[in-house]
């Protein structure tokens, strides 16, 4: 491929990954509306967003094979539009079961959009031989950002849900359609080459007759993914009820919050590959468990809104490049199919991003939304101490590793 190729791939990536996080994150500033809209408790509004995980696990096995039919762009595409349809219809639905039918769409689209975008990812990596994983997933920080402020400011000088949500579409239309065209279309000829390279490397049989089921591996990965990715929705769905239950933060201003984690965290991805590059992929994670747990901690214990800011700032600079190393490590996987594993793990960590609120409103309810931080922050704990016993460096060139040849070509 020339430069300008390569250019294109990752500009194409970069900006599908910009495109899930504007939407997604332009969801956060709306909850607390529809929770007043409706009169919904936490655990009404916990058991409302349920529905988002119900339908991300639908959508599991149809993603899976719709990427590997029609390729990254088409599914990509497709999603990007009916996702941005659906916060529209969602700023205006006047019935709790229309805004619950509409939460099982955003589900499933969600999952659509993410696992394309990192199968695609997984792909351009390989191919280009370079970690470029955590800044794909720079991309998606940047449009939680973006996405998250826009919602925000709109709503704060006093422009309706409807008319934020079509400013909202019409911007993410433009960016997936003029910058999105070079996305990987034939993922058959990528897991074609994958399959052969698995099979030259074992003395074992041929890949699709080695692995009917799910491996352990991916499956272990996968529950990682889970735990981080409904860290991930506790900010974005409760973020603003904190601000605005726990510290006294106007309604209209309180999805602001969700943008110091926003920032947070796009500045670590933006810098993610030179980390991980320096500390290796296991050092990355593990570090970035213990900076989370830390910011849960402060943001309960301190009690105003600086200590919640200071908190978020935290979280989001220990989790931005935790996910985006699961996902690479698991793109190392061998003798399963990527498209399946990339589905998997995405699938069933974006169930935590979408059944994390669920959870969170149940638990808030039964004890208090601070106690239910505290132990977000724990569970973070656990998914590094896996880490130091199942991630690797594996793919990477870390400097470590560029010491180590240099020094064997020397001897």
């Amino acid at each position: 491929m020339t430069n300008k190729e390569n250019r294109r791939l990752k500009i194409s990536n970069l900006s599908s990954f910009i495109v899930l996080g504007f939407l997604e994150a332009a969801w956060a500033p709306m909850v607390p509306y529809i929770k007043a809209r409706f009169d919904l408790d936490e655990g009404q509004l916990g058991m409302l967003l349920l529905c988002t995980g119900i339908g991300s696990f639908i959508s599991l096995p149809i993603v899976s094979s719709l990427t590997s039919r029609f390729g990254c762009k088409k599914v990509m595409q497709i999603c990007a539009v009916f996702f941005a349809l659906t916060l529209i219809m969602l700023s205006v639905s006047p019935y709790l079961a229309l805004t619950a039918v509409l939460l099982l769409i955003f589900g499933a689209l969600t999952i659509g959009l993410d696992v394309s975008s990192n199968i695609n990812a997984v792909i351009v990596e390989s191919e280009l031989k370079k970690p470029l994983m955590s800044g794909f997933h720079g991309g998606y920080s940047i449009g939680t950002l973006a996405g998250s402020a826009f919602m925000s400011a709109m709503l704060s000088v006093g422009i309706s849900l409807f008319f934020g949500a079509s400013a909202v579409f019409a911007l993410m239309m433009f960016i997936t359609f003029m910058y999105c065209g070079h996305l990987i279309s034939d993922v058959k000829a990528f897991e074609n080459k994958k399959k052969e390279a698995d099979e030259k490397s074992s003395d074992t049989e041929p890949t699709e007759k080695k692995h009917k089921r799910i491996p352990l591996l991916v499956i272990i990965i996968g529950c990682m993914c889970f735990i981080m990715y409904a860290l991930e929705g506790a900010v974005l769905s409760w973020s603003g009820v904190f601000a605005n239950q726990e510290r006294g933060i106007d309604i209209s201003s309180a999805g602001f919050i969700y943008s110091f984690f926003a920032i947070s965290m796009t500045i670590m991805r933006l810098v993610g590959n030179k980390i991980v590059v320096s500390l290796g992929r296991k050092i990355t994670v593990v570090t970035g468990t213990l900076l989370v747990a830390s910011g849960w901690i402060i943001t309960v214990i301190v009690p105003n809104i600086y200590g919640t800011c200071i908190g978020f700032l935290l979280v989001g600079f220990g989790a931005a490049n935790i996910v985006p190393q699961l996902v690479s490590f698991a793109g190392t996987i061998r003798n399963f199919p990527v498209h399946d594993t990339i589905a998997f793990i995405n699938a069933l960590g974006y169930s935590g991003i979408l059944l994390g609120p669920v959870v969170i409103g149940f638990t808030s309810k039964a004890f208090s939304l601070p106690a239910t931080f505290v132990g977000i922050g724990i569970s973070s704990l656990i998914v590094g101490l896996i880490a130091l016993k199942v991630v690797t460096d594996e793919g990477l060139e870390t400097k470590k590793k560029i010491r180590e040849l240099a020094n064997h070509s020397n001897n």
